[in-house]
């Protein structure tokens, strides 16, 4: 009974030689050669009776060749051998058909575990919010499923981009991005739209915004480099510095925010741009977007504008990510965060308590660290420059806002589709919605933090195996609301400031931005 079992298993499978992987095709956490098998009572009996190391009787595959026995375990299977190493696919095919067979009790891939991935990057362990376990968002075993994937693109809408040490030119898609900013006082570099997206500074002076802003003068933020040191700075090649959450995505940076904020008029084409839409009187962008991170906000409804921009960007299979904003109010008074069909995240600190800053109600889909605390050491570490007006040297700095939680939800979504790239719009935010854990401390709720803290193990867990989560509780898929130079390894730990680009304020014709610090 023995030897009929596995060739009745066996005889309709192609074979192994068939489905093998060179080793070069396939990394080696993704591969086996050994599956466990646990038999009705007859089969194991056989079994044992088998010396380690030598072939199984009869255990003959369709091109000839045969399992070898390795051992027994204390349970009843066996750990049988292939004859060459599969993917993990693979062998869960061949799981799939052996758990069939009416004599086959259980089987599964006897895969490899490993120790959970710890970027070498100098800076890592100031990097609280990728590991702790309180607020923190499980990097270490997320990174152990993706690292990401060159073939995905993260369009960075702010600022602009400014090089880093930190930063991988290659990564950085300077020469493809734009700058969308068309009034040419706010765009400070001397015109208005131009194929340059790099950020030249936004300080202003006092009262130079108009009614409304502070009566003080305010440096260069640098905004859309803190942000992109979140998503993508160099991870565990470099020794230095910090590591990015993916590892390998690529950015586009898209010019929209310069002094006193952004049009609405400009963001709204940006949109729709980096999805890869047609915009007039601009080249079609030859990258289009696969995530759009908007770490930005104004006060007011979603306009008509943003809202059909948005609806035409996820039309096009771009998953738009937006902050819900700094202004402790409710986040349905603020855009784009209460458009619809947007991930809005929101902000801890990392006791876990909501974030004192932070936007929330009911339209917040997620949180994820923001910093928040007593001292500097409780905000995030990012990259950035020491330059007040023009750029200076590179450095890092701490800060918080929930720019940065936004930029960690834009990273993790890039992992996901580098998981499973069949995975549109609406499964991301499901996904990353069912997966977020409960919150760590009870000043945050449904109400107030949307279902939970953004969990990026198993949220690319959930992207390899949709249907595991499928039963979970989350905040929906996409859906309409209700409502509207330097060398060495310098760091900022002076001056400590609240997200320099939040909250944007409406002001007349145009959002005017606001900074503080504090």
């Amino acid at each position: 009974m023995y030897k009929d079992i596995f060739v009745s298993l066996l005889a309709g499978l192609v074979c192994l030689a068939c489905l093998t992987v060179p080793a070069q095709g396939v990394a080696a956490r993704s591969t086996t050669r050994q599956l466990i098998i646990r038999l009705q009572d007859d089969g194991t009996r056989n079994a044992a009776s088998v010396r380690p190391k030598a072939t199984l009787p009869g255990l003959t595959l369709p091109d000839g060749r045969q399992l070898t026995y390795v051992r027994s375990l204390d349970d009843g299977s066996i750990v049988v051998q292939l004859p060459e190493t599969v993917s993990l696919e693979q062998a869960n095919a061949l799981v799939s058909t052996l758990v069939q067979a009416h004599e086959v009790r259980s089987a599964q891939v006897d895969k490899r575990l490993y120790p959970a991935l710890v970027p070498n990057d100098t800076n890592y362990t100031d990097q609280w919010y990728l590991f702790q376990d309180t607020a923190g968002i499980r990097m270490p075993a997320a990174w152990d499923q993706s690292t990401g994937s060159a073939g995905i693109v993260i369009a960075v809408l702010d600022t602009g981009i400014l090089p880093h040490r930190d930063l991988d030119p290659a990564r950085i898609l300077t020469a493809s991005g734009y700058d969308f900013i068309s009034d040419t006082v706010s765009a400070n570099d001397g015109d208005g739209r131009d194929s340059d997206p790099t950020d030249p500074g936004d300080a202003v002076l006092a009262g130079e915004c108009g009614p409304g802003d502070p009566l003080m003068n305010g440096d260069s933020s640098w905004h859309g480099l803190l942000v992109t040191g979140i998503i993508a700075a160099t991870s565990n090649q470099t020794n230095i510095d910090i590591a990015g959450i993916d590892f390998k995505a690529r950015v586009l940076p898209v010019r929209v925010l310069g002094k006193c904020g952004g049009l609405v008029s400009d963001i709204a084409d940006a949109i729709r741009w980096a999805a890869g839409l047609s915009v007039s009187g601009v080249p079609l962008n030859a990258n289009p977007a696969d995530i759009i991170n908007l770490s930005l906000a104004g006060a007011g409804a979603c306009t008509p504008l943003e809202q059909n921009a948005i609806d035409a960007a996820v039309g096009a299979g771009a998953v738009v990510v937006v902050a819900a904003g700094n202004d402790g109010q409710d986040v349905a008074n603020f855009s784009p965060a209460n458009c619809n069909n947007v991930v809005t995240v929101g902000a801890i600190s990392r006791t876990g308590s909501i974030a004192s800053y932070t936007n929330r109600g009911i339209q917040v889909d997620l949180v994820a660290p923001g910093g928040d605390g007593p001292t500097q050491n409780d905000d995030l570490l990012t990259l950035w420059n020491t330059g007040t007006t023009t750029a200076g040297n590179d450095i890092l700095a701490f800060t918080q806002g929930t720019s940065f939680t936004t930029a960690q939800v834009s990273a993790v979504a890039s992992l996901m589709r580098a998981v499973n790239g069949s995975l549109g719009p609406a499964s991301i935010k499901d996904i990353l919605c069912k997966t977020a854990r409960n919150f760590p401390d009870a000043s945050c709720d449904g109400s107030l933090c949307g279902v939970g803290v953004l969990d990026a193990t198993a949220a690319l867990a959930g992207a390899a195996d949709p249907a595991s989560v499928a039963g979970n509780t989350g905040c929906g898929v996409i859906k309409s609301r209700s409502g509207g130079g330097g060398g060495g390894c310098a760091i900022q730990r002076t001056t400590r400031a609240l997200d320099p680009l939040l909250p944007l304020w409406l002001l007349a014709g145009f959002i005017g931005l606001s900074r503080r610090s504090r």
